[in-house]
């Protein structure tokens, strides 16, 4: 049985793995999440505290707690004779498990303005299980804007990767992409969903897809199988 304190970590571990709190967001203050939890204030501190741990928030004492920035790795490809999803796998199938809108009030539009064109538009969440040969490979939180979102197929998209139906539904090509990849131990309930035993290693993985002049169109949080899933960067050196 879990103790209060690691129920309340595993709630905002998974808000902010699914980025639901988008690196920088500013995350409730302790009395809101004491209010929201019904626990006590040292339960909340120690679940925050074990988050400062695992290197997913950082406090400031006056200003509150924040998702921390992530180095990133990222991925330069030519448009004109490269295909960005040539390594995806292409026997993937996608279980739509949300399709999301959140308006432009809201604090996850606020903390994703990139994303939007303007601001009168809201924010689109798409969860994903994504299975390869029936077996759930990964899932995904996608976030788009509000008109980018209406343009995308549903129906292709649940037979084709995310990026190949972004790149039909809207005639923009993907320039780069921008990665964070991280091992978790996830939740139960995304333990659940993938199939895996709980307390196991997993991996994480943000993306952050950008069209011309480096303009980011969709943001996705990936929590990925780590039982059918390796991670292979082929390097060109140069000469």
């Amino acid at each position: 049985m879990q103790l209060k304190y690691e129920t309340v970590f595993r709630e905002l571990q998974s808000k902010i793995l699914s980025g639901y709190w988008p690196e920088n967001a500013m995350i409730p203050t302790e009395f809101e999440l004491c209010e929201e939890y019904n626990v006590s204030r040292i339960t909340v501190r120690r679940a925050l505290e074990e988050l400062v741990r695992t290197g997913l928030i950082r406090r400031s004492r006056g200003k509150g707690s924040f998702v921390c920035s992530t180095k990133h790795l990222s991925e330069t490809r030519n448009a004109a004779t490269d295909n960005l999803y040539d390594s995806i796998l292409t026997n993937i199938k996608n279980q739509i498990i949300e399709d999301k809108y959140y308006g432009p009030n809201t604090s996850l539009a606020k903390n994703m303005p990139l994303l939007l064109n303007n601001v009168d538009e809201g924010i689109v969440r798409i969860r994903l299980l994504e299975l390869v040969d029936e077996v759930p490979h990964s899932l995904k939180s996608v976030f788009v804007s509000e008109s980018t979102s209406k343009l995308l197929d549903r129906e292709d998209l649940a037979n084709k990767p995310f990026l190949e139906v972004y790149e039909k539904s809207t005639n923009n090509k993907i320039i780069s992409m921008r990665r964070t990849i991280s091992a978790i131990i996830p939740d139960d309930y995304h333990c659940n969903l993938l199939g895996v035993k709980r307390g196991t290693a997993h991996l994480w993985m943000k993306n952050t897809a950008f069209i011309e002049d480096r303009v980011p169109v969709a943001t996705s949080y990936t929590i990925i199988n780590g039982n059918l899933f390796d991670f292979v960067v082929d390097l060109q050196l140069k000469k």
